[in-house]
């Protein structure tokens, strides 16, 4: 079974060859597959990447398309992936990753942070009320 799966982050998953196979004929001339197991892991996890940026969630999809490459880096460390499929399907993870742009929703604005009156501070306000150096209201009429 070969099945042609591809993206592109403005688009949807359009673009990246990942071929499942369940074995063939052996022959020579046979194109290169992944094993059936890691192409169907494949193509399910670039479907929720889809599925994440239909609806808008390019922080998801983001996440997703993160998992997606790591799966890919594993499968190739591994030996998973014929040598001739390592480079496209490396290629079209990472494009897919850098398309994908997750911008968080602004933080929270804080909540009322305004202090009860009287608790201003500052001159003339709270303690000591601006009473500092310079200001002598002694009984001499402030003549020193």
């Amino acid at each position: 079974m070969r099945r042609l799966i591809g993206w592109t982050a403005r688009g949807g998953v359009v673009l990246v060859v990942v071929t499942a196979g369940c074995g063939g004929s052996g022959s020579s001339s046979d194109p290169p597959r992944l094993p059936h197991a890691l192409g169907a892991r494949l193509a399910e996890t670039a479907s929720t990447v889809q599925a994440s940026l239909d609806r808008g969630d390019a922080c998801g999809a983001a996440a997703e398309a993160a998992q997606l490459r790591l799966m890919v880096d594993s499968a190739i460390t591994s030996g998973d992936v014929p040598s001739a499929l390592r480079t496209p399907l490396s290629a079209s993870v990472g494009s897919l990753v850098d398309e994908i742009t997750c911008v968080p929703p602004p933080a929270a604005k804080p909540k009322n942070d305004h202090k009860p009156p009287g608790h201003e501070q500052g001159p003339g306000k709270g303690p000591g009320r601006g009473h500092g150096r310079g200001h002598d209201h002694g009984g001499n009429g402030g003549d020193d």
